[in-house]
């Protein structure tokens, strides 16, 4: 009979905001290593056109008349035809035209903002599908105990190959402050909590996940928790992970208590500590 250790997976609720995400880049045209052209400066030359002054202009585009006149001369400085030209005298007397030149750079950037817009759509469907996938307030995590093997970095990120303690061996990436300021070093005692959706489950091992740590366990209890399955995996004595899979996916593995399974996640997907009973205290 498997006994569970309560103290290796740990639960809690909280109350959720979901919104559409939505990914946003403004387009700017340099030029020089210079701001040449960006959204707000085409909207005070399409209100130049329309009023034909440059203080009016600057009102209808919500900025002031001095920065609209450093805009104006930013971009006449750096374009090889003026943008912008004052006329003076006549029967109506002065006023401020939009050249052709800058016309035809403005239809040009109208045209490169619609397909930047659209190519940000497409992008964006990568982040909308990871809050389909959220269908829980629920949040279940695996407490395992390792220490360190050893410690690798690049720039600012350090790799930590960490042995558990039934001898396996797993990798976590963190920030290298994270290493200096705890002093770890070989031999140092960790802990990994690991969100119980991070975690996927398989029959057999992808050859295209190699990047993931990948652990051999076993069906030790299966709950269902909301529209998900809640899988506890027993990896050695008093070491579970927990892993939340869909219905789907619990059906068409055909999960039975008491199979082997083979549990992935990647390197950054676990949260380290050092002064645990601490920080544990602090969280829950």
């Amino acid at each position: 009979m498997i006994r569970l250790d309560k103290r290796s997976i740990l639960k809690y609720a909280t109350p959720m905001k979901t919104s559409a995400f939505r990914l946003s880049a403004e387009l700017h045209l340099n030029k020089e290593k210079e701001q040449f052209f960006n959204a707000k400066r085409v909207e005070l030359l399409e209100n130049i056109t329309i009023y034909g002054s440059i203080s009016k202009a600057a009102k209808a585009s919500k900025v002031t008349y001095k920065t609209a006149w450093e805009w104006i001369e930013k971009m006449n400085s750096l374009s090889p035809k003026a943008l912008v030209q004052r006329i003076s005298g006549g029967k109506g007397g002065g006023g401020t035209l939009v050249t052709a030149y800058a016309k035809e750079l403005m239809r040009m950037y109208e045209e490169v903002q619609a397909l930047h817009e659209k190519h940000l759509l497409t992008l964006q469907g990568a982040f909308s599908q990871l809050e389909e996938n959220i269908q829980s307030e629920r949040f279940s995590f695996s407490r395992l105990n390792a220490q360190v093997k050893e410690i690798s970095s690049d720039e600012k990120r350090a790799t930590l190959l960490l042995e558990l303690m039934c001898g396996a061996e797993v990798s976590a990436q963190a920030p290298l402050t994270f290493v200096e300021v705890n002093a770890l070093t070989a031999g140092s005692p960790i802990v990994l909590l690991i969100e119980s959706e991070a975690v996927s489950v398989s029959r057999s091992l992808p050859k295209e996940l190699s990047s993931r740590n990948k652990l051999k366990t076993t069906v030790a209890e299966i709950s269902m928790d909301g529209e998900d399955v809640l899988l506890t995996l027993s990896l050695c004595g008093e070491q579970f992970l927990t892993s939340r899979i869909t219905i789907n996916s619990y059906k068409e593995l055909r999960i039975r208590k008491g199979d082997e399974l083979m549990a992935m996640f990647k390197a950054y997907s676990p949260t380290l500590f050092c002064k645990v009973e601490k920080k544990l205290e602090e969280l829950f």
